[in-house]
C-alpha cells in the first residue's frame, strides 16, 4: 500500500511499484497529494478498488502527470471536493461507478477525462469543471451519462459521446457535444444550454433524443457533416415543445439531418442543411418561426399541416411530397417548394424574390395570397411560377412597394401556372389616382393586372379546356358591382344564368347544355356590369 503524503521531496521514489495484476485496493480519503504518473513502462498505471469509494478532501488534490507511459485510471467511485488535475488523460472505467464532483476538475490537455464505464456517471453537484485549453474535452462512452446539477462548467464544449441530465433551472452557459450513436438528453432545458449532435470520425453518425420534462429553452445545433443521414434528432411519441426563446439550427454540411417526431416550434427553426422531417402527428409549427435558408432543404416526408407561426422559404427548398396545408399563420414562399401545399390561412410571395412551385397549389375560399409587386427592373418577373395546377379562391392582396404611383399602362405579372383553375373570391388592391382603374389581363395561364386610365367594356371570350365548353368574362375591377351572364337565341329573350358578385375583374362560367341545341339558329351570350340591384 501506499500512503498520500503531501511532503515526498522530488527525485525521490513517489510510487511503490507492484507487480502485474495488483489487486483491487479498498476505498481511501486524500487530505494531501495522490499522483498518477506513468512516465517510461507502457503498462496502465491506476486505482481499482474493490470495495469504497476514493474521496478527496477540501485540501486534496490528485494529480494525473503527463508522461510517455501507459493511460491512467480510476477503476471505482469517486467523491471529490478537492481538486483533480488532469494533465494527462484519466479514464473512469468501472461500470456503474459514480464520480460526484464538489470541487474542481481541470485539464490542460486535448482530451481531460473519458468515462467508459458502462452506465457510469459524472455527476456536477457544485464547484467547478475547468479546461485550460480550447481543445480540451471530457468523453463518455458505454451509456455513461454526464448529469449537471449545479456548479460552473468552463470547458466548451462537454464533448458527451453517450447522455446527459440535467436537473438545474439553471446551467451558467453549460455546452455539451453529443456524438455516435443512442445519445439521450433528459431532465432540464434551460435558456443558458447550449447542445449540439455532430457526426464524428471515431463515432461515426449520431443520434440524440431529446426527452427533456418540460420545453427546450436554449440553442440545439445539428451539423450534419456527412452521411444520410449523418445526424437524427429524435423527439419521442409523447412530443416536445421549442420553447419560445428555444433556437434549434440545422447547420449547412454535406450529409443529412433527420428529425423524428412531434415537436412544437414556438421558438425558432433555422434550417441551413438539408434536413428530413418525419412525424406520424403531422404537426410542424405552433407560434413560432421556420426559417428555411439559402443552403437549407427542408423535407416534410409525411403529411403536414401549419396551424400557426411563420414558415418561412429565404432562397432554400421546401419539399412536401405528402401535401402540407396551412390553416393557420403564413408560408412565406421566396424559393422553391415542391409537393402539394394548400393554402387556408395566408400565403406571402415577392417579385424582388419570385417563388417556383414544382407541383400543385390549391388556394382555399378560406386562404389569402399577399403578393409583393415592384416596379423597375423586376417588374417583368412573375412572383410566383406554378409547374402544376394552380387552383384559386379566397383573396388576393396586391401591394405596390415603394409607394410610387402606378401611370397608365403599368403591368404586374403576379401569377403563372401550366394550368389555371377559378379565380379568387375578394381582391384588396392598391389605390390609384383619381381616374384609374385596375383591369385584368384575360391570360389562360397568368395572372396580370393593368392601370387603365378609362373603363373597358366586359369582354366575353369562348374557352375550350378540359374537354368542359367554358366561357370567360373579364372586364374592369369596380367595387359593387356586379355580373350577370345572359343567353338568347334570337336577340330578344335573355336568360339571365350565371350572377357573379363580387366580380372581381375575371371570372369562368361554364356553358349550359340546354342552352345549345339544333333547332336554334344562334346561340349569344351578353354580360351586363351593373349596380348590385339592377334595374326592374
Amino acid at each position: 500500500s501506499a500512503r498520500a503524503i503531501d511532503d515526498v521531496p522530488l527525485g525521490a521514489p513517489r510510487w511503490v511499484p507492484g507487480v502485474d495484476g495488483n489487486l483491487p485496493t479498498a476505498g481511501f480519503r486524500v487530505e494531501g497529494t495522490l499522483r498518477l504518473e506513468a512516465a517510461d513502462e507502457p503498462q496502465p498505471v491506476g486505482i481499482p478498488l474493490e470495495s469504497g469509494r476514493i474521496e478527496v478532501g477540501p485540501e486534496g488534490r490528485i494529480l494525473v502527470q503527463h508522461g510517455p507511459g501507459g493511460y491512467r485510471f480510476i477503476q471505482g467511485d469517486v467523491v471529490n471536493e478537492g481538486v483533480v488535475s488532469l494533465k494527462s488523460v484519466l479514464l473512469f472505467s468501472r461500470d456503474g461507478a459514480e464520480w460526484v464532483n464538489r470541487g474542481t476538475i481541470e485539464a490542460s490537455t486535448y482530451m481531460g477525462l473519458g468515462v467508459i464505464g458502462k452506465g457510469a456517471r459524472l455527476r456536477q453537484v457544485a464547484g467547478e469543471i475547468r479546461a485550460a485549453d480550447p481543445t480540451s474535452r471530457f468523453e463518455f462512452y458505454h451509456q455513461s451519462w454526464f448529469v449537471y446539477e449545479g456548479g460552473k462548467v468552463l470547458a466548451r464544449p462537454v464533448l458527451v459521446g453517450s447522455s446527459a441530465r440535467v436537473d438545474a433551472a439553471s446551467t451558467g452557459d453549460l455546452s455539451l457535444r453529443f456524438l455516435g450513436p443512442g445519445c439521450r438528453l433528459e431532465g432540464r432545458y434551460p435558456a443558458d444550454l447550449s447542445a449540439s449532435v455532430a457526426s464524428d470520425d471515431t463515432f461515426g453518425p449520431a443520434d440524440l433524443t431529446v426527452d427533456p420534462s418540460g420545453a427546450i429553452g436554449g440553442t440545439l445545433e445539428l451539423p450534419a457533416t456527412r452521411g444520410d443521414p449523418g445526424v437524427v434528432l429524435r423527439i419521442p411519441e409523447t412530443g416536445a415543445t421549442l420553447a419560445p426563446d428555444g433556437f434549434l439550427k440545422v447547420l449547412p454540411g454535406a450529409g443529412i439531418c433527420e428529425i423524428q417526431g412531434p415537436l412544437t416550434v414556438e421558438g425558432r427553426l433555422s434550417v441551413e442543411g438539408a434536413t428530413r422531417w418525419r412525424s406520424s402527428q403531422g404537426g410542424i409549427s405552433l407560434g413560432g418561426r421556420i426559417l428555411v435558408g439559402e443552403e437549407g432543404r427542408l423535407s416534410l416526408t409525411t403529411p403536414s399541416v401549419q396551424t400557426a407561426g411563420t414558415l418561412e422559404v429565404d432562397g432554400g427548398a421546401l419539399e412536401a411530397p405528402s401535401g402540407l396545408e396551412i390553416t393557420g399563420g403564413t408560408l412565406v414562399a421566396a424559393g422553391d417548394v415542391s409537393g402539394r401545399i394548400t393554402n387556408a390561412s395566408h400565403a406571402v410571395i415577392d417579385q424582388a424574390r419570385p417563388a417556383r412551385m414544382r407541383g400543385d397549389w390549391t388556394q382555399t375560399s378560406s386562404g389569402t395570397m399577399r403578393v409583393v409587386a415592384r416596379l423597375g427592373p423586376t417588374a417583368g418577373v412573375v412572383a410566383l411560377k406554378v409547374e402544376g395546377v394552380l387552383r384559386l379562391g379566397g383573396t388576393l392582396e396586391v401591394v405596390a412597394a415603394g409607394g410610387s404611383q402606378l401611370a397608365d399602362g403599368t403591368e404586374l405579372r403576379l401569377l403563372q401556372a401550366e394550368t389555371l383553375k377559378g379565380w379568387f373570391e375578394k381582391l384588396a388592391l392598391p389605390p390609384l389616382q383619381d381616374g384609374f382603374h385596375w383591369q385584368w389581363v384575360p391570360l389562360e395561364r397568368e395572372v396580370r393586372l393593368k392601370v387603365r386610365s378609362s373603363p373597358t367594356p366586359l369582354v366575353i371570350d369562348w374557352l375550350r379546356r378540359d374537354g368542359t365548353d367554358l366561357l370567360r368574362v373579364s372586364g374592369p375591377s369596380l367595387e359593387q358591382q356586379q355580373v350577370i351572364v345572359q343567353v338568347s337565341r334570337d336577340l330578344r329573350h335573355w336568360t339571365p344564368f350565371q350572377r357573379i358578385f363580387p366580380f372581381t375583374g375575371l371570372a369562368t362560367i361554364p356553358v349550359p347544355k340546354e342552352a345549345m341545341t339544333e333547332e336554334a339558329p344562334m346561340t349569344v351570350y351578353q354580360a351586363i356590369l351593373g349596380p348590385l340591384v339592377p334595374p326592374e
